[in-house]
């Protein structure tokens, strides 16, 4: 997991200067690639984000905060959208917004607002 969260990180800090995005490339916060927005819940984001294997110096919230501002719908939308390929943009979209929705999910339950 801590490999994994490492080139998370390393992938996100280069996406910049990749010219073309697709789906099956984005870094997306969870252990193993997704294959379509469906393998984007909210418990392999949690288990992902949340692991204790990585991260440790930082509260479950804080690791929540800072996913959801990289994730935030309205930034994804407007820095990384127009980069993804036209064929993938809409999954790429709609992907970015699963994990929006899943992490608010988690801050929620974090914030004990689900039980």
């Amino acid at each position: 997991m801590k490999n994994a969260w490492t080139t998370y990180e390393a992938a996100w800090s280069t996406l910049k200067d990749r010219p073309v995005l697709y789906f099956s490339t984005m870094p997306w916060p969870v252990l193993n690639q997704p294959t379509s927005t469906e393998d984007l819940t909210a418990n392999a984001i949690g288990a992902f984000v949340l692991s204790p294997a990585h991260s440790t110096d930082k509260q479950n919230s804080q690791r929540l905060k800072d996913q959801l501002l990289r994730w935030h719908p309205d930034r994804f939308e407007s820095k990384w959208v127009p980069k993804a390929n036209d064929t993938d943009k809409e999954a790429v979209r709609r992907g970015a917004g699963q994990v929006a929705r899943a992490l608010n999910e988690l801050m929620a339950r974090e914030n004990g607002v689900f039980g």
